[in-house]
C-alpha cells in the first residue's frame, strides 16, 4: 500500500519580519546616505513591503503603470482617492495593487535623483522603470554626461541586482543586531527579498485587512494560500501554552 505524501498549501510565515524587526529595518534605512544606490534601496524597501508584489513584478513595473484614481461614494459622501499600480503577475495576469501616498513620496524623491520629474505622472517620466540603475559613477552610466550630470535615467535593473542589494542590506542589519540580539541577527542573515512579501501579508492580516483583499493584492490564486498569514489563533494557543507552563514552574 502506497501512503501518499501530504502536501501543504499556504505560506511560510517563518520567513517574515515581526513588527519590531521591521521597525529596526526602517531605522537602519533612515541612516542610509543620499547616493543613488542608497536612495534606490530606501524606495525598494518601502515599495515591496507596502505592496507585497513579487520581486520580478516590481522590477518590471514602470512609472506608466501608476495612476491616480478617485472612487465616488455610493451615498454621495467623500470620494476615496489614491494611487494604484498595475503589475503583471504569474501566468501573465494583470492585477492592481494599492500604493500608499508615503511610498509615492519616497518615489518622488527617488525620481528626482534620477533627473526625472518628481510627479510620477509627468510626461517626462514616460517609459521609466520604477526601480532604476545606479547613477553615481558617470563614466559607467550611459545616461550620464561626461561632466557627471545625470540625464533622464529611465533604465531598469535586473531581479538579481535588487536581490543582491537587499541581501547585503539584511546582512548589515544582522551585523548591527548581533551586539544586542543574536536570534534576530540570525533571522536578518537568512532574510531575502521574498521576506518583504511575506511580511506584507502577515502584517496586513494582523492589522485587520480582509483576507479577500490581501489575496487580490498578493495575486494568490487560492484564498487558502492567503489564509496562511492568519496568526491570531496560533498566537492565542501559544500564549495559553506559555501561561500553563509558567504556572507549572511557579507550583514547582
Amino acid at each position: 500500500m502506497i501512503i501518499p505524501t501530504p502536501t501543504r498549501v499556504g505560506v511560510n510565515r517563518g520567513r517574515s519580519f515581526s513588527q519590531a524587526q521591521w521597525q529596526f529595518i526602517e531605522e537602519q534605512a533612515g541612516q542610509l546616505g543620499e547616493s543613488s544606490v542608497d536612495q534606490r534601496l530606501r524606495f525598494v524597501l518601502a515599495f515591496y513591503y507596502a505592496t507585497g508584489v513579487r520581486l520580478v513584478e516590481g522590477v518590471q513595473a514602470r512609472v506608466d503603470d501608476l495612476q491616480w484614481v478617485s472612487y465616488p461614494s455610493p451615498g454621495g459622501g467623500e470620494a476615496v482617492e489614491g494611487w494604484e499600480l498595475t503589475v503583471l503577475g504569474k501566468g501573465n495576469k494583470e492585477r492592481i495593487v494599492n500604493v500608499p501616498i508615503e511610498v509615492i513620496g519616497t518615489l518622488s524623491h527617488y525620481l528626482a535623483s534620477r533627473a526625472l520629474d518628481r510627479d510620477p505622472l509627468h510626461e517626462r517620466n514616460r517609459g521609466a522603470y520604477l526601480i532604476g540603475q545606479a547613477t553615481d559613477v558617470a563614466a559607467q552610466a550611459p545616461w550620464s554626461s561626461r561632466a557627471g550630470r545625470i540625464v533622464d535615467n529611465k533604465e531598469g535593473v535586473s531581479s538579481g541586482t535588487v536581490y543582491g542589494q537587499l541581501k547585503t542590506f539584511f546582512a548589515e542589519c544582522a551585523a548591527v543586531m548581533m551586539a544586542t540580539d543574536t536570534r534576530d541577527a540570525m533571522r536578518f542573515a537568512q532574510a531575502s527579498t521574498h521576506w518583504l512579501r511575506h511580511t506584507h501579508g502577515t502584517h496586513a492580516v494582523a492589522a485587520g485587512m480582509p483576507l479577500d483583499i490581501v489575496q487580490q493584492n498578493l495575486g494568490h490564486a487560492s484564498l487558502d494560500t492567503t489564509t496562511g498569514y492568519t496568526t491570531s489563533e496560533e498566537r492565542r494557543r501559544m500564549l495559553a501554552s506559555q501561561r500553563f507552563w509558567e504556572g507549572k514552574r511557579t507550583e514547582g
